[in-house]
C-alpha cells in the first residue's frame, strides 16, 4: 500500500513538474512575441488549469486571454482576461501589479462601451 501511495505522490510531482515547465515555455514564448506558439501551449494546458494552484491559475488565465489579444481574437481575449479579473480580485497577489496594470487597461479597451442594439436579420428571400 505504501508502495502505491508513493508512487502515486510521484505521479502528482511529476504532473506538476510538467505543468510548470510548460506554463513556463508558453511564457517564453509570449515574452518573444510568438503568440501562435504560445497559444498552442496554454491550449494543452486548458484542462489543467482547474487544478493548478491559484497563482498559477491566475497566470494561465492572464496569459491566455494576452495572447488571444495579441492574436486579435477580442472574445476568447474578453472571456479569459473577465476570468483572471475575477481570479485576482479574491488574491490581488497572484499577478505582478504591471500584470495587474495591464490587465485593467486591456479589459478597458475590449468591453464594449455603447449597449449592443438588436437588429433582426432581414427576412431570406423566396
Amino acid at each position: 500500500m505504501r508502495a502505491l501511495l508513493f508512487g502515486f505522490s510521484l505521479l502528482l510531482v511529476s504532473a506538476c513538474a510538467a505543468t510548470a515547465t510548460e506554463m513556463r515555455r508558453a511564457e517564453e514564448a509570449y515574452e518573444q512575441a510568438r503568440f501562435d506558439a504560445a497559444r498552442v501551449w496554454l491550449t494543452d494546458l486548458e484542462d489543467r488549469a482547474p487544478g493548478m494552484e491559484p497563482d498559477m491559475r491566475a497566470d494561465y488565465f492572464y496569459l491566455r486571454g494576452m495572447t488571444e489579444y495579441r492574436l486579435a481574437h477580442r472574445l476568447e481575449a474578453m472571456h479569459y482576461l473577465a476570468i483572471a479579473r475575477e481570479l485576482v480580485g479574491s488574491d490581488p497577489d497572484s499577478l505582478r501589479p504591471e500584470q495587474r496594470e495591464n490587465l485593467t487597461r486591456t479589459l478597458a479597451e475590449l468591453e464594449p462601451t455603447e449597449p449592443l442594439e438588436y437588429r433582426p436579420r432581414p427576412a431570406a428571400a423566396e
